[in-house]
């Protein structure tokens, strides 16, 4: 290249590195040293700003990983709002063959928002003329942010200045306490915040002296205190003090309890010039404090009359780590009054049938989706001049930032549980005694209803009286208040059943009381006894589906309902009397589960209905 088509400063560069090393002019690993060393992102672009070249350090400034991913992008498309048309004008000026240069922000490859300061070259070719153009950019975030942080600290202090003796008047005036300044041995009032004004009611008080302002304090020996503490530079202190205002002009006094401090004011020479008043209003919490002391005395009087005794167990990580409890609960557990309470030691007096018992409540009730409760009854070993005796514990659980609690209740159930055994000993001899009375009448009915012209009323009345029996057992099964909704319809069909395949039922198992769980196991009885003669089940490819649901919200439509459908049957039609056991399934079912029964005789096969807008446990 001659050195009419190099620039004066391209000579000047090559003379001076020919100084120090002529190897070094036009050595392209010293200009990719360059290229890699600078800390600036330096590209190449095309006359029409498309991205050709980035050094090795403009890649790690712009976060660039593959090159060819931004190559031959335009390069103000880096460049956001207004940022883009000033790159577009930098690029045309440098076009034109002037040097441009802006500052702006840009993100890099991976998101990250930078500030540049960006100079755009032209760099000419053999005529002079641009052929292509450098961009330099330099990251001068920090510089930025630099600048910007110590201008807004000088914003910052100046203002600081200025709010300094305003915060200190408001902090005052909207302090949460009452605040007051007295001057003098008189007590002028020089200072009172809102809530001072808002503890002694609506009256005037700059300037005037303390007992001018509250002349009631005057007979209770308030006033007293200041001049004790002007005359001898002392502070003093009260504590949940009873003090009597008039807060409304004309009305009574009201009683005000107050936590204050009264805090003598020097001047420079340690003289007494005044006097600081601080305080909060702890009336609220006082009669809080005061409620609390009568509901525990209440809470103790309940616990008292209901013989009940209070304990707490600390649990860490799922073990227990301490046991606490009062003296009834002590005496019912059966612990000498010497013994300190201990989980080990109530386990060791808990009988061994029911201690697997206790373990699966108490994990029951630390599992984090159940709802926190134990309820546990056990047994509690006899020991000397004491009997073996059942308890009831209750309790709940009670998180804490290190540990969880267990805090509840025990009471002696000894007595219940003989009651218990005592009635299912008589539940079982009722049981036996309706049995033999069931009996009695099927054999009276089978020695009345003879001949032929009446064998077929009798096996009615004996089945039905089965059935009765059927539903005496599922009630009295176990000693058990209810039935089973599922067990029911099993137990009344399971003579109709020779063909399982033709009964399809499904439904929630729920409870039923006793009048629900006769009435049900009748009218289900009814039900199969007619379909056996004219409905699906005196076919072979009859079918039944018995299906129940509840609505838990319990709507106002209905809360309980069931459905018996039969199909493939032979043709159905209405009878034209009413028997007994559709006066069974319309009225008494009807009743007891205070719904509505209906039977319609659809050519298909009967379909029978109860509907109820009582869930089954309230319908009883």
């Amino acid at each position: 290249m001659s050195h009419a088509t190099v620039s004066p400063a391209v000579l000047q560069m090559n003379r001076e590195l020919a100084a120090a090393d002529p190897a070094l002019v036009g050595n392209a690993d010293l200009l990719a040293a360059v290229f890699s060393g600078s800390g600036d992102c330096i590209k190449i672009l095309d006359l029409d700003g498309h991205l050709q070249f980035m050094s090795d350090g403009g890649k790690r400034v712009m976060e660039v990983d593959d090159f060819s991913r931004v190559q031959g992008c335009p390069w103000p498309d880096f460049w956001q709002g207004e940022g883009n048309e000033v790159a577009k004008a930098a690029i045309l000026s440098a076009k034109a063959g002037i040097a441009a240069r802006f500052s702006g922000s840009a993100v890099t490859l991976k998101g990250n928002p930078r500030y540049w300061d960006v100079q755009v070259l032209p760099v000419p070719g053999p005529d002079g003329k641009p052929t292509h153009l450098l961009s330099i950019s330099r990251d001068i975030t920090e510089s930025k942010l630099a600048r910007e942080e110590a201008k807004q600290l000088a914003i910052d202090l100046r203002n600081a200045a200025l709010r300094e003796a305003d915060t200190m008047r408001r902090l005052f005036e909207s302090a949460p306490s009452f605040l007051c300044t007295l001057e003098g041995p008189h007590h002028v009032v020089t200072i009172a915040n809102t809530a001072f004004s808002h503890l002694i009611g609506p009256r005037a008080m700059v300037g005037r002296p303390f007992r001018s302002v509250l002349p009631e304090l005057e007979r209770q020996q308030v006033l007293t205190l200041l001049d004790r503490v002007y005359a001898t530079g002392e502070a003093l202190t009260g504590r949940g003090a009873l003090i009597r205002l008039t807060r409304v002009e004309g009305e009574g006094e009201e009683d005000v309890f107050l936590n204050f401090v009264i805090q003598p004011v020097r001047d420079r020479q340690g003289r007494v010039t005044g006097l600081f008043i601080e305080g909060h209003d702890v009336t609220d919490l006082k009669r809080a404090e005061i409620a609390l002391r009568r509901r525990e005395l209440q809470l103790q009087l309940a616990l008292d009359s209901a013989e009940m005794g209070v304990w707490e167990a600390v649990l860490v990580h799922g073990r227990v780590v301490s046991t606490s409890e009062d003296a009834r609960t002590s005496f019912l557990l059966g612990r000498p009054a010497d013994q300190q309470p201990s989980f080990e030691t109530f386990v060791s007096r808990v009988h061994p049938d029911d201690r697997p018992a206790i373990g699966r409540a108490v994990e029951q009730a630390m599992d984090p989706l159940g709802e926190g409760h134990l309820d546990v009854e056990y047994r509690v070993l006899s020991g000397e001049n004491r009997p073996e005796r059942w308890i009831h514990a209750r309790a709940r659980v009670v998180e804490g930032a290190d540990d969880t609690r267990l805090v509840g209740t025990v009471r002696d159930i000894t007595a219940i549980k003989d009651a218990e055994s005592q009635y299912a000993l008589l539940n079982g001899e009722l049981q036996h005694r309706i049995k033999n009375t069931l009996a009695m009448v099927s054999a009276i009915a089978s020695q009345t209803l003879k001949g032929e012209a009446i064998v077929k009323q009798r096996d009615i009345f004996n089945a039905r009286l089965h059935t009765l029996a059927h539903a005496h057992d599922l009630l009295m099964g176990e000693a058990q208040e209810k039935g089973s909704i599922r067990e029911v319809i099993e137990t009344a069909l399971a003579p109709h059943r020779a063909g399982a395949a033709q009964f399809d039922i499904s439904g929630p198992d729920l409870p039923l009381s006793p009048k629900q769980t006769l009435s049900l196991a009748l009218a289900m009885h009814e039900l199969a006894t007619n379909a056996a003669k004219y409905g699906a089940l005196s076919s072979p490819s009859g079918k039944i589906a018995i299906r129940w649901d509840q609505n838990a919200n319990g709507s106002a439509a209905q809360a309980f309902a069931l459905r018996w459908e039969e199909k493939n049957g032979p043709p159905v039609v209405e009878p034209t009397r009413s028997g007994f056991g559709s006066r069974l399934i319309t009225r008494v079912l009807a009743a007891d589960f205070r719904g509505q029964v209906k039977l319609d005789y659809v050519p298909g096969g009967l379909v029978c209905t109860l509907v109820s807008r009582f869930p089954v446990e309230v319908g009883g």
